[in-house]
């Protein structure tokens, strides 16, 4: 699946401090999802949520940490979700915190399906992304799952582990782990989205965090479009950041490329092409520009160089280079040498 729905970078708002504190470089974070730095720096910036999803990705990868959504939920300040997050803390009891949080997901994230249900004496919370891949979504979807968990504990002042987690998407570390973390029981696989089950008399509990006037009731305000793919300059700069990050963790691809952005391949491809361009074309000029550069720096080994462009076989990066110049790269290389006196 394609998931364009807008997202709010406000979402992510924990990411720096989080890659920070395990030595990850955020540009290379943000950069496997399109992204620049300035991207968490100003609010009110938008990304679709494919894009937040890969960048997301990208972090459980390079940090090693399967589960690290449950650790970005638990540093996540709700004031710093904008209205949504306001909202969950806004009503007199719990359930009006959920009506509210939902009425006002519009602010946060679009393509949000949120409902609240009860049978035997349990209360249900779902919360689904629409045109999202379960896989693609996971990360996401359990920081989702466990900063309403703690949200709903917060306001019910209810601890212990009477709730039910349930995941769309199969364990991405042992089930224990996540229990271990979560306090509650935790399943997967099952579903379209994220299902929240606890006791239902935590519904109707006051919520000790409400203080002045309550918040308004009105619809949210809808967020800004999603990134326009449809000019040139915009779609190119994304994918040239795409490709670094993507040749290093060697997914250099149409598809990959495809999902980070949001955008079908198809359409990716015919929206390349009406701009007179391809996929393929604009990864061998970055290939070509980048081996020009690198091979410039007599300190760099060549087979380092073809990895770094995404190269399986240095062979491969050979042949390509030939095409482009009509010498191996280490000719190419001695005659840069040459020309500028070394």
């Amino acid at each position: 699946m394609w998931d364009r729905n807008s997202v709010s970078l406000s979402l992510v708002h924990m990411l720096p401090a989080m890659a920070e504190r395990r030595g990850l470089p955020l540009d290379d974070l943000l950069a496997r999802a399109g992204l620049a730095r300035d991207a968490l720096s100003h609010t009110g910036l938008v990304a679709t949520r494919s894009q937040v999803c890969s960048l997301l990705n990208e972090l459980s990868r390079r940090s090693g940490e399967a589960t690290i959504g449950l650790d970005l939920a638990a540093s996540a300040d709700p004031a710093r979700l904008g209205l949504s997050g306001r909202a969950l803390f806004g009503g007199r009891t719990l359930r009006e915190c959920l009506i509210l949080h939902a009425r006002h997901m519009p602010t946060l994230q679009g393509g949000v399906r949120m409902g609240l249900d009860e049978s035997d004496g349990r209360a249900h919370w779902r919360h689904a992304l629409a045109n999202s891949d379960a896989a693609h979504a996971g990360v996401l979807n359990e920081g989702i799952a466990a900063f309403v968990l703690a949200a709903l504990r917060a306001i019910a002042g209810a601890e212990g582990s009477d709730a039910q987690i349930t995941l769309p998407h199969r364990p991405r570390a042992s089930s224990r782990l996540y229990e271990e973390k979560l306090g509650a029981g935790v399943s997967f696989g099952s579903g379209v989205g994220i299902s929240v089950s606890f006791d239902a008399g935590w519904l109707d509990r006051p919520n000790p965090f409400l203080a002045g006037p309550r918040l308004a009731e009105e619809t949210g305000e809808a967020i800004i479009d999603s990134p326009d793919w449809n000019q040139d300059a915009t779609l190119a700069i994304a994918l040239e950041r795409i490709f670094s990050s993507a040749a290093l963790a060697g997914t250099l691809s149409l598809v990959d490329a495809s999902r980070s952005l949001g955008i079908a391949p198809r359409s990716l491809q015919r929206r390349l092409l009406a701009s007179g361009t391809s996929f393929e074309a604009l990864v061998d000029d970055w290939r070509r520009s980048l081996a020009r550069a690198q091979l410039g720096d007599p300190a760099l080994p060549v087979g380092t160089i073809s990895r770094s462009l995404g190269y399986s076989d240095p062979a491969h990066f050979v042949r390509a280079f030939r095409r482009w110049e009509g010498i191996t790269p280490l000719a190419y290389r001695r005659a840069a040498l040459a020309r500028n006196g070394n």
